[in-house]
């Protein structure tokens, strides 16, 4: 059947656009911009290759098409909100969008909970910070975890966690034991992440000097996805910079260890959450952030 590809947002856009005949006003319902619902208009154009919509002196008007898939909207909303409205995020899976190491540790503490949590999808960070925002914008995700992203109105960010930089490295590394010296960093094989670890200082000129240090490195190996840099030093006797919450984790699940990075190395990191305000009041949101703060940030 055509449509079958659609996800309840945009069944929802187009049914909420059916009733009112406006994308103004589908926005304002929707807690959205205009601009959000031509995008899940015309997602849902590309994918049934059906205009969906035609311009009347009254409004949009939909096809037949636009019609079935309002139905079904409605049939699968009934379905969800047969259940009580304060469990609502739990009868959904929600998106979660994240690093890769943060998705492991954020999975295993789920698995390991014993109340009940909702039903995750994880989705790797693969745009830049424009395409993050229209995304929660549009609500194709719940959650976004990673650096900060650009101020907006229709959406809240929080300070997710802030840690000290260190250097992670192999549990039986050869040369380095307890302690890590900027010669022995300067002398090791390094792995670096593509997308980078932003880490910061008050200070220009330990900036600067950090910067000059961190471009003097001996890559070996770069990786897309920060697991993978993971693993591989975890397996060899690669070293990376971590933050020190972060490696400290990452010591339950591979043979490494973390250490404190030498003075002219030590920075600052920090990570936001981000999400959409019309959640900002749901318990359920608010309990899911507070559990992901103490799964990363608990010893």
């Amino acid at each position: 059947m055509a449509g079958d590809g659609l996800d309840i947002k945009v069944l929802r856009a187009i049914h909420v656009l059916s009733t009112c005949g406006s994308v103004t006003r589908a926005a304002e319902i929707l807690e959205v911009t205009p601009g959000a619902i031509s995008y899940l208009i015309n997602k849902a154009r590309k994918a049934t290759g059906s205009a969906l919509f035609f311009r009347t002196r009254s409004g949009m008007e939909p096809n037949n098409l636009a019609k079935e898939l309002s139905q079904r909207y409605q049939n699968i909303s009934h379905e969800l909100t047969s259940s009580d409205d304060e469990n609502a995020l739990f009868s959904r899976r929600m998106v979660v969008s994240t690093y890769s190491l943060l998705e492991l540790i954020l999975s295993h503490a789920m698995l390991s909970c014993t109340s009940p949590v909702p039903q995750l999808h994880f989705q790797p960070h693969r745009d830049n910070d424009n395409e993050r925002l229209i995304k929660l914008r549009n609500k194709e995700v719940d959650i976004d975890i990673g650096t900060r992203l650009p101020v907006d109105r229709s959406i809240v960010q929080i300070k997710f966690l802030m840690s000290d930089s260190g250097v992670l490295l192999n549990k039986q590394h050869p040369s380095i034991s307890d302690s890590i010296t900027l010669e022995q960093w300067h002398n090791s094989r390094h792995a670096i992440w593509t997308r980078g670890m932003h880490f910061f200082s008050d200070s220009i000129e330990h900036s600067n000097r950090f910067d000059d240090l961190f471009r003097q490195q001996s890559v070996s190996l770069i990786a897309s996805s920060s697991l993978s840099v993971a693993t591989l030093c975890a397996f060899s006797d690669l070293v990376i910079l971590m933050p020190e919450i972060i490696g400290r984790k990452l010591e339950i699940f591979f043979p490494v260890k973390w250490l404190p990075a030498p003075e002219e190395l030590s920075m600052h990191y920090e990570c936001f959450l981000h999400y959409h305000h019309s959640h900002a009041n749901n318990k359920q949101m608010s309990d899911l952030i507070s559990f992901f703060q103490q799964s990363v940030n608990c010893a």
